[in-house]
């Protein structure tokens, strides 16, 4: 086995959840997606949303947009389709959403829970429609057909052709939202657009080395055959594999660059960092 795939791996036994692990199983020892599938639904409460600390850095247990903004990007990020999951998820979200204002990344009961530091800005609890183009995105990119979700559509194709986006998270999900469009709707500017606006969104980090946090080209490319992919050069990929090679740390895993709420929610989010640093690596050939 190649040693980087070697230390990661023995990382990922020692340090990840369940779910994690599912992931790493699904691609690199032909793993099942119903394992994730199975997994993620124990994170599902009875509402359709998302809990249970699913998102390392809230520990709280009901639902939450940013768990549900975590599990359909699991699903995304690994290729996995369910459309009955889903639908409960837009349950949810239609008793929760507003389709005039938006909706937070999290609600104020997260207050009743420990979580990361950032999470104490007032701006997360204030309802944004970059939030929910980001659901509804990660959403329809499910093929699922909800009633909510098709009004939410057009509300969020009306925001994304007027706002300018600038935080390089929504910017990621929004391209799955314009991704996910039927062929005959031409996507070609709201492209364009985005693309636009992630070379000067807050949290992309362009160059290397990385020394802050943020989302790079591989978060937006993570394999050849990406979506975005068109976006950067061969020079840019080929820089940001080779950085991400050298992160790897003595135990294997690589690190985070952001104080979590605890060592537990550490160490979930090394784990994760490193299941999909190795999945990156595999897809461009690298290990």
């Amino acid at each position: 086995m190649n040693k980087t795939l070697a230390l990661g791996t023995n990382f990922i036994w020692q340090n990840a959840r369940l779910l994690e692990r599912a992931i790493y199983t699904l691609h690199f020892q032909n793993g099942s997606e119903q394992h994730i599938l199975q997994i993620l639904l124990s994170y599902q409460n009875e509402d359709g949303g998302f809990g249970n600390a699913l998102e390392p850095d809230l520990r709280a247990a009901d639902s939450q947009p940013l768990f549900i903004e975590f599990a359909l990007r699991t699903l995304y990020d690994s290729k996995i389709r369910d459309t009955e999951l889903v639908y409960r998820a837009c349950d949810f979200l239609s008793n929760h959403a507003d389709l005039k204002q938006g909706i937070p990344m999290v609600f104020p009961s997260s207050q009743l829970y420990p979580r990361a530091s950032h999470m104490d800005s007032p701006s997360v609890y204030k309802p944004s429609f970059d939030r929910l183009t980001s659901l509804v995105g990660l959403a329809i990119w499910q093929g699922v057909y909800h009633p909510w979700l098709q009004g939410a559509i057009e509300v969020c194709l009306d925001h994304l052709s007027k706002a300018r986006y600038t935080d390089a998270h929504t910017i990621m999900n929004a391209f799955c939202l314009i991704e996910s469009l039927s062929p005959e709707r031409n996507v070609d500017q709201l492209f364009e657009k985005l693309t636009n606006e992630l070379f000067t969104a807050d949290y992309y980090c362009a160059e290397v080395p990385v020394k802050t946090y943020g989302l790079t080209p591989l978060a937006f490319a993570p394999s050849p055959d990406s979506y975005c992919r068109s976006i950067f050069t061969d020079r840019q990929i080929d820089d940001h594999l080779n950085e991400l090679e050298s992160q790897q740390e003595e135990d294997g895993g690589w690190p985070i660059l952001w104080e979590p709420p605890g060592e537990m929610a550490r160490r979930e989010w090394r784990a994760y960092k490193t299941v999909m640093a190795l999945i990156t690596l595999k897809a461009y050939g690298r290990i």
